[in-house]
């Protein structure tokens, strides 16, 4: 079996806090502690299980079209969340049974939003 432990974004020198406090404030995860070993600038924040998403902070341009997708138990509230929190958004074509779209980060970096229902039916 294989499964994906963490995903990692790049956000500009001095970005850690702000894309931090969107995927806290925004999607619910949770800022853990990063091992001692490692270079304490950026973050890491735990999803569900032991599904992590790193951040990492890099002088240079984000991908326009590089992307995760996130999946979401409450679309609606999501949204309202993003909504406050100035993100922009995108509405897609359904291709999995349920809602989705687009936002980016703080930092630009493209994170796909999938509502829970249809194939991602909890």
């Amino acid at each position: 079996m294989t499964w994906i432990q963490h995903v990692n974004v790049v956000v500009p020198p001095g970005g850690t806090a702000a894309a931090a406090a969107f995927y806290r404030d925004v999607f619910g995860l949770r800022v853990v502690d990063k091992p001692a070993a490692l270079d304490p600038v950026g973050a890491w924040l735990q999803a569900a299980g032991e599904q992590q998403l790193h951040i990492s902070e890099r002088a240079g341009a984000v991908h326009a079209d590089a992307h995760f997708a996130l999946v979401v138990d409450d679309f609606d509230q999501t949204r309202r969340l993003m909504d406050a929190a100035g993100a922009p958004w995108t509405e897609q074509e359904d291709v999995f049974g349920g809602r989705r779209g687009f936002t980016r980060d703080p930092a630009g970096n493209r994170v796909e939003v999938l509502e829970a229902t249809g194939s991602f039916a909890p």
